[in-house]
């Protein structure tokens, strides 16, 4: 039987698991789409409905996910160290500072007409974005591995 570090633990875990791995997956399955077929005469409309796709299927997503994370300080199987949990929260907080002050900045600019080179440097900056995402999801494994060994005797 597990032991968790609050009573909460016990749900808690299992949705931060499923959150964490899925957010990766849609993460990836949608990263970018091809706006080079778009014309910059119907790019400003395309990139707001973009926007606000991404804003639902992306961003809420990830705030409940960053919710959870913070949760697992508190809530998490005895087997887990908070440094791993930190370590998760941290990857989880560089994008959030990316998409505040490099991404968000020139989705505001594409906003008003296509422009090849902040197109350009939207994808290249967005690594900023996917490289914690990526050492996130292994620490999450890691996490995972540790709270479904049979406890020490």
């Amino acid at each position: 039987m597990q032991h968790y570090t609050s009573k909460h633990g016990r749900w808690l875990t299992p949705l931060f698991f499923a959150l964490a791995f899925l957010w990766f997956r849609r993460r990836h399955d949608g990263q970018f789409c091809h706006v080079s077929d778009v014309g910059p005469e119907e790019f400003a409309a395309f990139h707001n409905v973009a926007g606000t796709r991404t804003r639902i299927v992306f961003v809420l997503p990830l705030l409940i996910m960053t919710l959870f994370t913070v949760l697992m300080l508190w809530h998490r199987p005895v087997a887990v160290p908070r440094r791993l949990v930190w370590i998760a929260l941290t990857c989880t907080i560089i994008p959030w500072l990316s998409s505040a002050f490099i991404q968000i900045p020139i989705q505001v600019a594409l906003s008003t007409g296509k422009d090849e080179d902040l197109l350009e440097k939207l994808i290249i900056t967005d690594w900023i974005r996917v490289i914690p995402f990526f050492f996130q999801v292994i620490t999450v494994f890691v996490m995972l591995t540790l709270s479904i060994q049979p406890p020490r005797k």
